[in-house]
């Protein structure tokens, strides 16, 4: 079992708390035909029965994918509904007649992270044909976190563990990471847009350590042995031909590996944050498609 997964097993504990907040953020798992397990979160707004936001299948993963999430929810019948209806950003290869689309209804008592998110969902593809169905099973965000950084504690405090095991787990930092939205060695983000002209934004978001990249837009160099710094640097990115491909080479590594820069796409609708994980000479992707 990967990190990842293990995480989200430890931490889909419900704990109980007055806690609350506008939007509600869920993260747990689906399962599929009991062998296959795809980490899932999805986080969304509820006004007067209506339910809007996004869910992330596969995060961290080589498939992770930002979908539209829609629905309702009935307090009455204790019910909640929410079905997938677009993609925002995927890493898997954009034809979008293949995705297979979450469609959820269940039992919910309250609308809150006290409350888990169980039941089973049925997949269907743009044209409604039914495909690969199973269970969801979420927990409340919030609620992971900090049952999270109370287990690094107990781990950190225990007579137990070597010094050594201690170094190697964090559940809170690799809560985080699953969250991050990494582009690695050779991935592509591909995201869908209406517009046709799109902002791309490029900073480092975190310690200035001298990272230098070559920016490369449909195959023009943009910028060449460019230093990233906490400064935003924004570019207008014209969709020619309804997309752009859009490359990051990390030139160094700056005095703390491994090249990271933060990259962020906005358009009249969305805003996609991302980060590269590159070693020098390494490349990755972003592609923008006008739908």
């Amino acid at each position: 079992m990967s990190l990842r997964f293990l995480v989200i097993f430890l931490l889909l504990t419900p704990v109980f708390t007055g806690f609350s907040q506008q939007e509600l953020d869920y993260m747990g798992v689906i399962k599929i035909n009991d062998t296959s397990i795809i980490s899932y979160k999805i986080s969304f707004v509820e006004k007067d029965g209506l339910v809007s936001g996004h869910s992330v299948t596969d995060l961290g993963g080589p498939h992770e994918t930002k979908s539209y999430i829609s629905g309702y929810f009935d307090k009455k019948e204790n019910s909640l509904e929410f079905y997938e209806s677009g993609i925002v950003y995927t890493k898997s290869p954009i034809i979008q007649d293949d995705f297979c689309f979450v469609n959820f209804k269940g039992k919910l008592k309250k609308l809150n992270e006290r409350q888990l998110i169980e039941g089973a969902f049925k997949g269907l593809y743009n044209n409604g044909e039914e495909c690969i169905s199973g269970e969801i099973s979420l927990g409340g965000f919030g609620k992971i976190l900090k049952s999270a950084q109370r287990m690094d504690r107990r781990i950190d405090r225990s007579i137990f563990i070597s010094k050594e095991k201690k170094e190697m787990v964090d559940l809170e930092r690799s809560l985080d990471t699953l969250t991050m939205n990494i582009i690695a060695k050779g991935e592509t983000l591909n995201i869908f847009t209406k517009d046709v002209t799109v902002k791309l934004s490029i900073y480092d978001a975190g310690k200035e350590d001298g990272d230098r990249i070559n920016l490369i837009v449909d195959g023009e160099v943009i910028l060449e042995n460019y230093t990233v710094t906490k400064e935003i640097k924004d570019i207008e990115i014209p969709l020619k031909l309804g997309q752009a491909n859009i490359e990051v080479e990390a030139i160094n590594v700056g005095t703390s590996a491994p090249n990271t820069v933060r990259i962020e796409i906005t358009d009249t609708r969305n805003f996609v944050r991302t980060l590269t994980n590159l070693d020098a000479g390494e490349k990755a992707g972003v592609t923008i498609v006008n739908k």
